[in-house]
């Protein structure tokens, strides 16, 4: 097998706009690689249709700090929640200097409102496509000392004196070697492990697994939600909130308000509305006949409405995984419990979003604590030493064969039995990596999901190494 190697200060492991933060926020004088294990757009930032939430223009961050800590369940920590929306006001101004170019109406911003918001706060940049706008502006500012390459797959993070040093993986077909005086995991979340999900398809827990066999404290991953409104097609679309909060109600086939109960009606917490459209018999609609300008002001919407032969003023919509709260614990700046490993994004549990996630606080997560983990950055170049292990191999589809049965458990309402039927079928198989790069890439999805199995069985909801058992045929979970 053939092998390259790099040398740089700083490896970020994603190309979202977690890791894009980072990199913007990095001095000139260190050498950044970003990787991606696809395209470089292939991340859930590029598919972000809400916005970004900000108090920008209110007289403080107190009402956006309330509505944060009730719609987490009060489980969010009160002190990150405060750093979260007190940083996130300025958010906007300095998206605005890198060239962002939020909505505007006649009388100034367009901001909109979600679930669970008391007001409007939501900023977009081109209507319901603002993650993909967001995204090619910023990518289109990095500077020269920053790298991108696509198509890399990291499989093992390094480590020499009890400190991260690098990291292991494929360049293509090619075995990659990368030593690192720092490394970051922007990794996302977790909703391609499953079929029925607003997630990137690429975006399958890597983060969670390289943490965990490093020794990295991991924290509240049973903490998934569920977004209440995914297209019900064959292939799941998101159907934004931001609709919700511009008028359309959830309806059944008779036309009745199935959130007229709740004093919120179609704007309740996400996890709500999910867990009522979940136990509710028959299909349910967004009517969107109150909707103003629908097609001027969610045009991705309309185009797949169109698309799909849907009818966009009666819009049917069922339940999907869409963010995982919970992931590799981080202290305020991003620092993980191994020196020279830090997470951010949706795979860094930042203590902001308790059982429930606010809309559109993700990514005002990612920009708020991407600053903050360029600013703590600390870079300390180690001995690069690395010990190859492969596990056993197997011939077929090794993630493929139990795709269908995570999805039976990884749902809003988790099935314990089958979790364990699940654990106890893939023991041995979640060994086998490092012989192919699909064989790796499928391996490190397995471990994933048995992490989160791991997670929803157990009384306690953080989670060290113990996880893991190490063999003379590499980690296993």
């Amino acid at each position: 097998m053939s092998l390259q190697f790099e040398k740089v200060d700083v490896l970020i492991i994603g190309t979202g706009l977690a890791a894009v933060t980072v990199a913007l926020h990095l001095p000139p004088t260190l050498s950044v690689l970003l990787v991606s294990k696809h395209e470089r757009t292939s991340t859930n930032s590029d598919l972000a249709q809400g916005g970004i939430a900000s108090s920008y223009l209110e007289p403080s961050s107190v009402d956006h700090e309330r509505d944060t800590l009730v719609a987490s369940k009060h489980a969010a920590e009160p002190d990150r929640v405060h750093t979260l929306v007190e940083e996130g006001r300025t958010a906007i101004q300095e998206l605005e200097r890198f060239g962002i170019l939020f909505d505007r109406d006649e009388t100034g911003y367009a901001v909109g409102r979600e679930g669970a918001h008391g007001q409007n706060r939501i900023f977009h940049v081109g209507g319901d496509e603002t993650g993909r706008h967001m995204m090619a502006t910023l990518r289109r500012k990095l500077p020269d000392h920053v790298t991108v390459m696509e198509h890399v797959l990291i499989d093992t993070l390094t480590k020499a004196d009890d400190r991260v040093s690098g990291a292991t993986g494929f360049n293509g077909e090619t075995r990659l070697h990368v030593q690192a005086g720092a490394v970051v995991l922007a990794t996302g979340g977790i909703g391609g492990l499953v079929d029925w999900t607003s997630n990137c398809r690429s975006v399958t827990g890597d983060g969670l697994v390289l943490a965990a066999a490093v020794g990295a404290r991991l924290s509240n991953l049973s903490r998934i939600q569920f977004h209440p409104t995914l297209l019900a097609v064959d292939s799941p679309h998101l159907v934004t909130e931001a609709l919700r909060g511009a008028g359309a109600k959830l309806v059944d086939t008779s036309g009745r308000h199935v959130m007229e109960q709740h004093p919120l009606g179609s704007l309740a917490p996400r996890d709500e509305v999910a867990r009522v459209l979940t136990d509710h018999t028959g299909p349910v609609y967004l009517d969107t006949s109150r909707v103003e300008r629908i097609g001027e002001r969610f045009p991705k919407l309309m185009a797949t409405c169109v698309a799909h032969g849907i009818d966009v003023r009666r819009i049917p919509v069922r339940p999907g995984l869409h963010f995982h709260m919970g992931g590799v614990g981080v202290d305020a700046n991003g620092r993980t419990t191994v020196a020279g490993l830090y997470a951010v994004g949706e795979v860094a549990d930042t203590g902001v979003h308790g059982q429930n996630r606010l809309a559109s606080n993700s990514l005002l997560e990612c920009w708020v604590f991407g600053k903050r983990v360029a600013a703590a950055m600390v870079v300390e170049e180690k001995p690069f030493t690395v010990n190859e292990t492969t596990g056993f191999e197997v011939s077929d589809d090794l993630f493929g064969r139990y795709r269908q049965q995570i999805g039976e458990w990884l749902t809003i309402s988790p099935h314990v039995g089958k979790i364990a039927s699940f654990l106890e079928n893939t023991q041995q198989l979640a060994r086998t990596k490092h012989v192919t790069r699909q064989l790796s890439e499928q391996t490190l999805s397995l471990q994933a999901a048995r992490l989160l199995a791991h997670a929803m069985i157990r009384t306690e909801d953080t989670y060290e190494q113990d996880c893991f058992t190490r063999t003379a045929d590499g980690v296993s979970t």
